[in-house]
């Protein structure tokens, strides 16, 4: 077997090699993207989130860069060539994971707009619980963050199983499936320009879902979402000893 098409077998300087050239590759066909200077925030964004997310990793050992550069190449691939789209995308994380005041971004107030909405903050005295709410309330207002969440979650749901804690893809799951997928439903309506992409997303996500909740044994057939107790429970959720006190959540049979 070739070592350089198995992550697990490759040495870390052939890891390091491998991300190089993925990166890179992205890199360049985004700005293939923007030379036709129709794309002045995208092109402003991708040296920006390079620089700020240099040296940071994923939980799967990748550089961080990867991720974003996988959601604005994910939205051209989609026929979403949008600017302000492509340029949030790339700067989405920087405000949670450099504390970038989201003013300081050299693009237009737009695209500072829809990076705002991206950025999760929990306001003093919030529960976790209603801080989403006001969460995805703020992605819905927007058409770019509607679907930028969409693009979000779907990459980090497909690397979840092998990335994540139990306690992290039980939260992304019940958050998934209560939350993000009935937004993206009624985003339907509100934005038809994107109904297709949106589709798209929306049937990714409900199959890792559906995955996920069986490689953990959780049940999601709820007929109502849970209760504001129980989904506050949920979310706040950290370890294995946590989810243990939950114990109605894990009644569905494992298939393995």
């Amino acid at each position: 077997m070739d070592s350089r098409h198995d992550l697990q077998l490759m040495s870390q300087e052939e890891k390091i090699e491998y991300y190089t050239e993925k990166s890179h590759k992205m890199f360049t066909f985004l700005r293939g993207v923007c030379s036709d200077r129709l794309h002045p925030n995208t092109q402003a964004a991708l040296g920006y989130a390079r620089d700020m997310h240099k040296g940071q990793t994923r939980k799967t050992g990748e550089p961080y860069i990867i991720h974003p550069l996988s959601l604005a190449c994910d939205a051209v691939g989609m026929n979403l060539n949008d600017d302000v789209l492509l340029a949030m995308l790339l700067l989405h994380d920087i405000p949670e994971d450099t504390g970038v005041n989201v003013m300081d971004m050299k693009v237009d107030d737009e695209t500072k707009a829809a990076v705002e909405c991206m950025t999760f903050r929990k306001m003093d005295g919030e529960t976790k619980l209603d801080a989403k709410k006001r969460y995805y309330e703020k992605l819905a207002s927007s058409k770019y963050s509607m679907i930028g969440k969409g693009f979000d979650r779907r990459n980090n749901l497909s690397t979840s199983a092998k990335a994540m804690s139990k306690a992290s893809i039980v939260k992304n799951c019940f958050e998934t499936w209560f939350f993000l997928i009935p937004m993206l439903k009624e985003s339907k309506l509100t934005y038809p320009e994107y109904s297709n992409q949106v589709h798209t997303i929306r049937t990714c996500l409900t199959g890792y879902v559906d995955t996920l909740s069986v490689l953990v044994g959780i049940d999601l057939s709820y007929k109502n979402p849970p209760d504001d107790e129980l989904m506050e429970r949920i979310l706040e959720a950290k370890t294995d000893e946590d989810l243990a006190r939950i114990p109605e959540i894990f009644n569905a049979e494992k298939r393995f």
